[in-house]
C-alpha cells in the first residue's frame, strides 16, 4: 500500500472524540441532575423532622406521667425522636433568651413541663400533625400542643415544586442527550456507510454487522463515564466560586447517603449504555436498509 492511500486510509477512520464527549456530556447532565435531587430531598428531610410538636403539660402534671406517655409515643410508627424539657431546662433556656431583669419576674414552678416530639420524614406532613395533635390534646394531663404548621406546609410545598422542576428538567435533558448521542452516531456510522454495505453484500448478517458497532459505543460510554465524574466533581467545587451564597459541596451533598449516590451514578452509567446502544441500533439498521445510490 501506498503512502497516500494509507493517509487516505487514515483520513476515513472516525475519531472517537466526537462519541466520547457527546456521552461525557450527557452522562455529566443526567448525573447532576439526579445528584442534586437527591441533595434537595436530604435538605428537605432534614427541615422536616428537625421540626416538632411541642406538647406542654398541666401544672398537676408529674415528670412520671410524661415519662410515661413517651414511652407510649415511641412505639408509634411516625415516631423518630423526643427530647423532655423539665422545669430546670425550661428555665435555663427562657434565661438565654431574655436579660436578667426580665427573668426576676418569672418563677420555675410558673413553667409547664413539656415534651419535644420529632417525627419521621415520611410522616411529617401538616395532615398528619394535625390528626396526632388532636389526639393529644384529649389526654387529661396535656395543657395545649403546637406545632409550625406554616413551615411544614411551606417545605412541603417547596418539596414538590422542586421535585417537578427537576422531573420536567431530567427529560428535557434526556431528549437532548439521546439527540446528541444519535446524531454522534449517526456520523460515526456515515463515516464507514460503504464499508457496512460492502458486509452486508457478500453476506453478513445484520447481528454480525451491527454487534461490534454497540461494543464500540459501548467503550466510548465506560471511558466517558470517569470523564463525567470529574466534571461532576469540578462542578461542585466550582458553583461555590460563581455563586458565592451556595456554600460548598457540602451543602448538598452532605445530606446524600453514599448508597444512594452509588445507585444514582451506576444509573447514570446504565442510561449511557441503553442510549449510545440503542443510538448504534438505530442508526446502523437505517443505513442496512437504505439502497446503494443513497449512500453517496
Amino acid at each position: 500500500m501506498s503512502e497516500e492511500s494509507e493517509i487516505k486510509t487514515k483520513r476515513r477512520r472516525p475519531s472517537a472524540v466526537p462519541g466520547v464527549s457527546s456521552m461525557a456530556l450527557v452522562m455529566f447532565m443526567l448525573g447532576l441532575l439526579s445528584l442534586t435531587y437527591l441533595g434537595f430531598q436530604g435538605i428537605s428531610k432534614s427541615l422536616v423532622e428537625s421540626s416538632s410538636l411541642d406538647i406542654y403539660f398541666k401544672d398537676s402534671c408529674t415528670e412520671a406521667q410524661v415519662k410515661a406517655l413517651e414511652s407510649e409515643l415511641k412505639k408509634e410508627k411516625w415516631f423518630k425522636s423526643s427530647r423532655f424539657v423539665s422545669r430546670e431546662e425550661g428555665m435555663k433556656e427562657m434565661a438565654a433568651g431574655n436579660d436578667s431583669a426580665f427573668m426576676q419576674y418569672v418563677e420555675m414552678n410558673a413553667l409547664p413541663l413539656s415534651l419535644e416530639l420529632f417525627f419521621k420524614a415520611e410522616f411529617a406532613t401538616a395532615a398528619e400533625l394535625e390528626k396526632v395533635s388532636a389526639e393529644l390534646k384529649k389526654l387529661p394531663i396535656t395543657e395545649s400542643v403546637v406545632y409550625q404548621k406554616n413551615l411544614l406546609e411551606s417545605v412541603n410545598s417547596n418539596i414538590a415544586k422542586i421535585q417537578l422542576t427537576l422531573l420536567g428538567l431530567t427529560l428535557v435533558f434526556i431528549i437532548i442527550a439521546i439527540g446528541l448521542i444519535h446524531n454522534s452516531t449517526r456520523l460515526n456510522i456515515f463515516a464507514n456507510r460503504f464499508i457496512i454495505k460492502s458486509m452486508q453484500l457478500v453476506g453478513a448478517t445484520h447481528g454480525f454487522i451491527i454487534r461490534p458497532i454497540i461494543g464500540k459505543f459501548i467503550v466510548y460510554t465506560f471511558i466517558a463515564f470517569p470523564i463525567s465524574l470529574l466534571m461532576l466533581f469540578g462542578a461542585f467545587r466550582g458553583v461555590h466560586y460563581i455563586w458565592s451564597g451556595f456554600g460548598s459541596i457540602d451543602e448538598i451533598t452532605g445530606f446524600i447517603e453514599p448508597v444512594q449516590a452509588v445507585i444514582c451514578l451506576a444509573g447514570t452509567l446504565l442510561c449511557g449504555i441503553l442510549i449510545s446502544a440503542g443510538s448504534a441500533w438505530f442508526s446502523t439498521r437505517k443505513y442496512l436498509r437504505s439502497k446503494i445510490e443513497n449512500l453517496y
